[in-house]
């Protein structure tokens, strides 16, 4: 049993949330090892708590590099066991992963693998002995406090990683129209100001009581903003980091997919809806992305099947929004 553990994720926020089982079957199968972990430590901070993470070492840092040098090996030798997460292995970090006992975790599956991330993750692992299994508990958070003028009752994340990825902006307006009586949150991360003044600027012609209302969370740190959406009735997003952080969380989670696969990247949570375009053309690949002139397969997701969608599922829950 290896006493000292290093594990290191270069995936983003979706990236890490979707490696959760693969990362709590490591936890289970040496529950008293200690754990370090090598990634970005504003994310980390999430799973810290149920992982027991003693250290965590920015990838971002000159840690990180010592991989393709060769160099602090006192360092990496202080591990019975590396256990490493990324797309694909590259032939300069080889010198250091054969210093001590190391495994190699692919992230992403094959195309033609019919598998979601978190199973391919997970069956790479069981080929090592570790447990085979998809359970695995809601993400808890440590205590946060959290000052707000006040708390929204749902949740919208207009923007993603691409624009490419983005449902209509005046499809998200409408959505929130259909759910005005309740106090609406507006997830503003770096990349999507503009995303969500776009949503904006259509609930500005139509319903400017309802942009009042509005609660903009604009680049809040992460563990309050997981806070914040832990406390929620309902999440609506795209195929987006933040949309895996509500899933996690257990919240009934509604997201949107277009031109990506949602049965490899749909995320993990109890609660979650996935709404995936009905045309022949979807999913496609990051060039046809590129390249593509319109963005039919978000637009064939109209808001009026998500608003239907989510008054059910708020009915089953909580009859009192049936009404809405």
């Amino acid at each position: 049993m290896p006493e000292k553990i290093l594990i290191i994720h270069l995936g983003a926020l979706g990236d890490l949330l979707l490696s959760r089982p693969a990362l709590l079957a490591i936890k289970r199968r040496f529950p008293q090892a200690e754990i370090d972990f090598l990634g970005y430590p504003h994310l980390v901070c999430l799973i810290q708590p149920e992982m027991q993470i003693k250290h965590i070492y920015n990838v971002e840092g000159s840690l990180f590099f010592t991989l393709y040098t060769g160099a602090n090996e006192d360092f990496w030798r202080n591990y019975n066991l590396i256990i490493f997460f990324a797309r694909k292995k590259r032939p300069e970090w080889e010198r250091i992963l054969t210093l001590v006992p190391s495994l190699f975790i692919e992230t992403v599956p094959p195309p033609k693998a019919n598998l979601s991330v978190f199973q391919f993750q997970v069956q790479q692992l069981s080929k090592y002995g570790f447990e085979d299994t998809l359970e695995i508990p809601l993400l808890r958070l440590p205590p946060q406090a959290i000052s707000l003028r006040a708390r929204p009752n749902f949740l919208v994340h207009p923007g993603s990683g691409s624009p490419s990825k983005n449902w209509p902006a005046g499809y998200f307006a409408k959505v929130c129209k259909a759910f005005s009586k309740l106090r609406p949150g507006f997830v503003i991360g770096p990349a999507d100001r503009e995303a969500a003044e776009e949503v904006f600027f259509y609930l500005e012609n139509e319903r400017p009581r309802l942009l009042k209302k509005m609660i903009l969370l604009e680049q809040l740190p992460l563990l309050t903003l997981a806070t914040v959406i832990a406390q929620a009735r309902f999440f609506l997003g795209n195929d987006s980091g933040i949309s895996h952080l509500a899933a996690a969380l257990g919240i009934p989670s509604f997201v949107i997919f277009g031109p990506t696969a949602p049965g490899i990247w749909h995320p993990w949570g109890p609660k979650v809806k996935i709404f995936a375009p009905k045309v022949s053309c979807a999913p496609c690949g990051d060039e046809e992305r590129r390249n593509c002139p319109n963005r039919i397969c978000l637009e064939s997701i109209k808001p009026e099947e998500v608003i239907n969608v989510i008054k059910t599922q708020l009915s089953e829950d909580e009859p009192k929004f049936g009404s809405n």
